[in-house]
């Protein structure tokens, strides 16, 4: 679902702010939801469409069309002037403001597990997993776009299956390598749109 998020920038960044997309920046980002789908094709047709599955499915384009809507807020940043750490800082600031105000509102209990593999993991997650990650990001939208760097979404299956292949011997079959292609091929039209 998150190979989309190129694509809702796009229409989004058009539908609000009117900026126009080449058509090589369409078709990319239609490359990348393409290739991630031919990838996971064969793990989608074993999948049961249940009402779980279909609300588990709402909530991620729910999450998709949230994050293009926070890169709307973060381009607004930007033209503001504010530093991407601050802003970012700022960002992760309020997204905890309204988890905590959710577990309070829902009766959600708070657990924390003091042991290292919980402190560990909670720390990595939050300083690189997050704040690390999310100056990076905000850092690369700056720079090229933040449609490019949106693409990140596209490119994590590929990546995911080429770490599989390396370090658990992982194979793929044709499929996996046609989406490869694809999404590759959508990363070079989109850099290609954005440069020219």
């Amino acid at each position: 679902m998150f190979a989309g998020m190129a694509f809702a920038n796009i229409v989004l960044f058009r539908a609000i702010l009117g900026q126009k997309a080449g058509r090589g920046a369409w078709i990319g980002a239609a490359l990348g939801v393409a290739g991630v789908a031919v990838m996971s094709a064969a793990e989608l047709a074993r999948t049961e469409m249940d009402p779980r599955a279909v609300l588990g499915l709402c909530l991620a384009l729910v999450g998709v069309v949230s994050a293009a809507v926070g890169n709307l807020f973060a381009w607004r940043g930007q033209q503001a002037g504010a530093p991407v750490g601050a802003a970012t800082a700022w960002a992760m600031a309020y997204g905890a403001g309204a988890l905590t105000l959710y577990v309070l509102v829902s009766g959600t209990p708070w657990r924390v597990e003091l042991t290292a593999a919980y402190l560990g993991s909670l720390l990595y997650l939050s300083l690189l997993g997050s704040g690390v990650a999310f100056v990076i990001y905000f850092g690369l939208a700056r720079r090229l776009g933040y449609t490019i760097a949106s693409y990140v979404g596209a490119l994590t299956p590929p990546v995911a299956m080429l770490v599989s292949v390396a370090f658990e011997g992982a194979r793929f079959g044709a499929a996996a390598f046609a989406g490869l292609a694809l999404v590759f091929g959508g990363q070079m039209l989109l850099i290609r749109s954005n440069s020219g």
